[in-house]
């Protein structure tokens, strides 16, 4: 799942995964993207951190209530937000894409955390 608000990232980075093979559901609207979230339905949200309406770090938390265990990226090209971001996530520079990025390099970051992810959930089951 994309949530940014920003149109044109978010359609290249559907289109560029899509052809990826990942599936892709993409929001400009993080109303919106909180309310078509459920649990158990995405192994990875990429999330702006800047956005109208709700900001990335409140629909962070929402998302969390609903499913605890959806690895989020966050994407940012304010380096600033990530000390907010540090108040809640150890290891916040793992999780975080600063744009701009190319895409070869997105997608090593989302293998390299998709992969991570299914690492801890051999290691607890």
């Amino acid at each position: 799942m994309i949530i940014d608000d920003d149109k044109d990232i978010t359609n290249l980075f559907k289109m560029f995964l899509e052809c990826n093979g990942y599936n892709v559901d993409a929001y400009t609207n993080p109303v919106e993207g909180i309310q078509n979230f459920r649990r158990n339905s995405h192994d990875l949200i990429i999330l702006d951190l800047k956005m109208p309406k709700m900001n990335g770090m409140t629909l962070y938390r929402k998302i969390k209530e609903i499913d605890d265990t959806v690895v989020v990226c966050f994407s940012t090209a304010d380096k600033n937000y990530i000390q907010e971001l540090q108040k809640d996530i150890l290891d916040v520079e793992k999780t975080v894409i600063y744009k701009p990025i190319l895409l070869k390099d997105l997608k090593i970051r989302i293998e390299s955390l998709l992969i991570d992810e299914e690492s801890k959930s051999l290691i607890t089951n």
